[in-house]
């Protein structure tokens, strides 16, 4: 059976509709996932250096006078 012009060919419209609507949507949460992973690495570098203040004044004085 030959196919028409103007009659799509199946894979090439499955192939957009996956980009667009599976992949594209798997994108927008990666974006998300990584957006909130630098912001927990912010949140614990920002920690660790709190850490880091408050053994160095409890070095310089232990018993907090």
């Amino acid at each position: 059976m030959e196919r028409g012009v103007e009659m799509p060919d199946f894979f090439d419209e499955f192939e957009r509709f996956f980009e667009q609507h599976m992949m594209g949507e798997h994108r927008k949460r990666m974006k998300e996932v990584e957006k909130a992973e630098k912001q927990m690495e912010q949140q614990e570098r920002k920690m660790q250096q709190n850490v880091k203040r408050l053994d160095e004044q409890d070095a310089e004085d232990p018993f907090g006078q």
